[in-house]
């Protein structure tokens, strides 16, 4: 016989740490796979360095549980409020660290590393097996519905004009802060100019220290870095805080569930009796040549993501958390940041190990 669990947990970002960790906490023997060599994903490997959609426009917890215990344990600082939003900020290596050290802790829980997805089988609209391992609920947190797309489970998508991946990355040794946008808009004029990408700067948790994202090949990073030195006061002894550089996807694929969260539904707070988490970021989308539009909800107002926005369609074992749940391509754009997988991966392990528990499969 097969080695068995009852849950499998696909992706090892912040959506998957989350479901495994609330999985195994549940009394379900759990493991947890990704193709990385460890747990991180997007908020470890990425170079951000704050995180987003824990908040409400007062600066107040949306969702408790584990959401707020892995945030507040990562914190390198208060909250910040960044013009109509809030942001946790956090240091990657710390976001890594504390996802090694949970996932180490928790009870019934099982890693795998450098473990691509192959072999998904599925009867009788269920999920069976993945890797020669037997299951009896899977959670998909690949952020591209890698398990969905092993069995044929309908999807949606995003693409680069509304979800376009960026390159994201941490620069010390900045010896000036601007005094409003205006300022920085006149100040990146030369490199624009210069033909660079449109740029975005946020704090970084340390003194000294910018996050700058751009949409563009990863490539292109060094010669953004040199521009910033010859062109931009207070740029010239700047440094990066890694040699590498790689895209970051937004989003990409979700799952169709037994409801798709929309646009809509965010912009009007909606609220559902099923409700798994919440949320308040603002629809936030970015077309390929790094132009972004944000649609914000009424201040004071967040929405809810019903649990049936975790639940496939195809196959009634198979849950998602993060950015592949049932949503539209106005719906992810809000709930697709990370303090929203946080919350919907821990509502997903919770209730996959509720359904397994209810049908006496384990």
């Amino acid at each position: 016989m097969s080695e068995s669990f009852d849950i499998a947990v696909v992706g090892g970002g912040a959506a998957g740490i989350a479901a495994a960790v609330s999985s195994a906490r549940a009394g379900c023997k759990t493991l947890l796979l990704d193709r990385r060599p460890a747990a991180g994903g997007t908020g470890g490997f990425s170079g951000l360095t704050t995180m987003c959609g824990l908040f409400d426009s007062e600066g107040e917890w949306l969702n408790n549980g584990f959401t707020r215990e892995f945030a507040e344990q990562l914190a390198a600082g208060p909250p910040r409020q960044m013009g109509r939003v809030w942001a946790l900020p956090y240091r990657p290596e710390r976001f890594r660290a504390l996802a090694a050290n949970m996932l180490a802790s928790a009870p019934n829980l099982e890693t795998r590393w450098n473990t691509p997805l192959a072999g998904v089988t599925a009867q009788q609209g269920r999920v069976t097996s993945l890797n020669g391992l037997e299951i009896g609920a899977v959670i998909d947190c690949s952020g591209t519905a890698e398990v969905a797309r092993s069995i044929n489970a309908p999807c949606m998508e995003t693409d680069e004009t509304t979800q376009a991946p960026a390159v994201v990355f941490q620069l010390s040794g900045v010896q000036r802060e601007w005094d409003s946008p205006a300022a920085a808009a006149r100040d990146l004029l030369p490199l624009a100019r210069a033909g660079m990408p449109p740029l975005n700067f946020q704090p970084g948790p340390d003194p000294g220290t910018v996050t700058v994202k751009f949409t563009g090949p990863p490539e292109q990073a060094p010669e953004v870095i040199e521009s910033l030195r010859a062109k931009v006061h207070g740029f010239e002894k700047c440094q990066a805080a890694r040699a590498e550089f790689q895209e970051a996807h937004r989003a990409g694929r979700m799952i169709i569930g037994q409801y798709i969260l929309t646009g809509a539904d965010v912009l009007a707070g909606r609220k559902f009796p099923d409700a798994a988490a919440r949320c308040a970021w603002p629809v936030e989308q970015w077309s390929a040549d790094g132009r972004a539009r944000f649609r914000y909800l009424p201040k004071g107002v967040h929405y809810e993501i019903p649990a049936r926005s975790l639940c496939a369609v195809h196959a009634r074992n198979l849950f998602m958390a993060g950015k592949t749940i049932s949503a539209d391509a106005d719906g992810i754009a809000s709930a697709r940041v990370m303090g929203c997988c946080l919350a919907t991966g821990a509502a997903a392990g919770q209730l996959a190990a509720e359904r397994l528990t209810l049908s006496g499969t384990r």
